[in-house]
């Protein structure tokens, strides 16, 4: 199975929601007497914040396709700096991981998107020290072979092609299904 690693766009600066606030108009002297209250004021909330989930990234040993039925229960927990042999979300390839090298902090992720030959992209878009991170690490294990890991499954396999300076990763799949469950299990929140 071939795993790409593609980084779309420059990393621009991050937004934040703002709500406005109303204000009360100030009462006259012809509308306000002395037993009257000031109505209360409604303050929009602004809206929650959510924080997703660190990504994984390990280390592929090994790799080989394999069926459903080999690949191993993934409702263990696995500490990061154990090795971890899991499969894939397709439980297509089983993967043979060493300990995480690295935990990367997202801030967002973008809904699916069709590319031309049927392929889907999901974008990552990283925060800045992971984004800083992440460009050194791609600098240093250029032709290395890493996964993305979330509930003890690989999301991609990549092999490094390139300095990924852009802090967005863009992870892909062949099915709009399976684009669907890479963003759902990608933005998950911790």
């Amino acid at each position: 199975m071939a795993a790409w690693l593609a980084c779309a766009g420059l990393f621009g600066a991050l937004l934040c929601g703002c709500h406005s606030t109303r204000h009360q108009a100030e009462p006259t002297a012809s509308t306000t007497t002395a037993n009257t209250a000031p109505a209360p004021t409604a303050t929009a909330l602004p809206a929650p914040i959510v924080k997703i989930a660190p990504l994984p990234v390990r280390p592929v040993t090994k790799s080989q396709p394999t069926t459903p039925e080999k690949c191993p229960a993934t409702d263990h927990v696995v500490a990061p700096t154990d090795a971890l042999t899991t499969c894939d979300i397709a439980r297509t390839t089983l993967y043979m991981l060493g300990p995480e090298s690295m935990q990367l902090g997202l801030i967002h992720v973008d809904p699916p998107k069709s590319l031309a030959a049927g392929f889907y992209d999901v974008t990552l878009a990283l925060d800045p020290p992971s984004a800083t991170a992440w460009a050194s690490y791609t600098a240093a294990h250029l032709k290395d072979h890493v996964a993305f890991i979330r509930d003890n499954l690989v999301l991609e396999a990549p092999i490094i092609e390139d300095q990924v300076a852009s802090g967005r990763i863009a992870l892909t799949t062949q099915t709009a299904e399976g684009a669907a469950q890479l963003a759902q299990l990608a933005s998950r929140s911790s």
